[in-house]
């Protein structure tokens, strides 16, 4: 048999590829896929910290590339072994098992019809009450039946790992679950067929819709980073005077959520864009929903940047940016302070077009903020509303808050998706 030889060079050579190979890191390495919230980072990092799927088998680490297999990785709400779930490329959840595209027909409930409905509930209708009240009935079954497509729960101990140009496109996801790590991932918001008219919405009335890219209702420990939101181009209608609004939330925080981490992640191209505490006459929030939001990008959102209820939130290095004044997502207001709130924002930048600092703040009942070393528009502003008195107490959960001048171009340079093969 004859041997085969291999120059000491060559052999050399090949064993540092491998090694380098493996220096490099890939997705599905454990470098990147079981990373952990660092210490100090946020509110999220409290007791145990976030550390989602970390500890995950190798058997319980999935690739998925359809809504099929994401479904099929998560199992069910109860399952609360450690998993890891790695997003190839993008996912729609307006699709059934076999991939086909799900439209409004699909999800329409027989009897449902748009043009009786906007019959029934348009102001000073004639429409007997028995057929409004089933078309809204109609409506509300239609709206059912597009929730069991898109509406995904997340396990207690999962982190979903977006690879190269992941995107989870449609889905509503709800955490309700402790331990949760979301990173990489693009997000395009939920489009809701059939939003509800509310006569009692505002002076004119609203059209409402449901369906967040993420729900965090009740989840605890959770750590979002490195994502992008927004919106997908869409046809604008107005039926009643108002706009037909089929998009809710991009992240909102309910039901007495807690200790969640939201970091290096855009929000694009929205209008009500984060909710934090979703009712005035949710008492049980007291003492819940404590978040941190650092070095994230808020960019053409029209409101919500976040609103708050009862929530203890820090705010620091984030960039807010608007350039729209007159179009469908022309800048009201960043920070909502509403009920029981306590915001402490430092060190953040906002650069928006057309306006003066006074339109940063809306009070919606709350009495406390705290700003400190803030720049709107070229200019440190300390305070943004003199109705408003301090928080009472001083953020202690944060790593290195970068200087006010080095925000912007740290944001716009590191905030969303990051390549992970490399």
């Amino acid at each position: 048999m004859k041997k085969i030889l291999i120059p000491i060079g060559l052999f050399i050579a090949l064993i540092i590829g491998v090694i380098m190979s493996f220096s490099r890191g890939s997705a599905e390495s454990p470098t990147f896929m079981r990373e952990v919230l660092p210490k100090q980072d946020g509110f999220a990092s409290v007791g145990n910290g976030t550390i989602g799927g970390a500890n995950a088998t190798e058997q319980n680490v999935f690739k998925v590339t359809n809504k099929k297999e994401f479904v099929a990785a998560l199992k069910n709400r109860k399952n609360t072994d450690s998993k890891i779930v790695l997003v190839y490329g993008t996912i729609d959840f307006d699709t059934d098992d076999t991939g086909k595209s799900l439209t409004m027909k699909d999800y329409m409930a027989d009897g449902y019809d748009f043009q009786q409905y906007l019959e029934t509930h348009k102001p000073n209708s004639t429409a007997s009450k028995s057929l409004k009240d089933e078309q809204e009935e109609k409506r509300k079954a239609s709206q059912k039946n597009q929730s069991q497509s898109i509406t995904i729960h997340v396990p207690a101990n999962t982190s979903i790992i977006g690879m190269d140009n992941a995107k989870l496109k449609g889905v509503d996801l709800v955490l309700d679950a402790d331990n949760i790590i979301i990173r990489n991932v693009q997000f395009e918001s939920p489009y809701d067929y059939f939003p509800a008219w509310d006569p009692k919405d505002g002076p004119e009335g609203n059209w409402n819709s449901q369906y967040d890219s993420i729900s965090i209702k009740g989840g605890t420990h959770i750590w979002i980073d490195h994502c992008s939101f927004q919106d997908s181009p869409e046809t604008v209608e107005y039926y009643f005077g108002r706009k037909y609004e089929h998009r809710d939330g991009l992240l909102d925080i309910t039901n007495q959520a807690d200790y969640i981490t939201i970091s290096y992640s855009t929000f694009e191209n929205h209008n009500k864009t984060m909710l934090i505490g979703n009712s005035d006459s949710n008492v049980a929030d007291e003492g819940k929903l404590h978040v941190t939001l650092h070095h994230n990008y808020f960019h053409n959102v029209v409101q919500r940047a976040p609103r708050v209820r009862f929530g203890k939130i820090h705010m620091y290095n984030n960039y807010f940016a608007s350039d729209t004044i007159n179009s469908e997502y022309g800048y009201e207001y960043s920070l909502g302070v509403g009920k029981h709130s306590q915001i402490y924002a430092e060190s953040n930048v906002v650069d928006i077009a057309g306006k003066d600092y006074t339109s940063f703040v809306k009070v919606f009942g709350g009495k406390q903020l705290t700003t400190v070393n803030n720049v709107f528009n070229g200019q440190t502003v300390d305070t943004f509303n003199n109705t408003l008195i301090p928080v009472d107490w001083k953020p202690e959960l944060f790593t290195t808050i970068d200087p006010v001048n080095e925000v912007k171009e740290t944001v716009l340079h590191n905030a969303g998706p990051i390549k992970t093969n490399q």
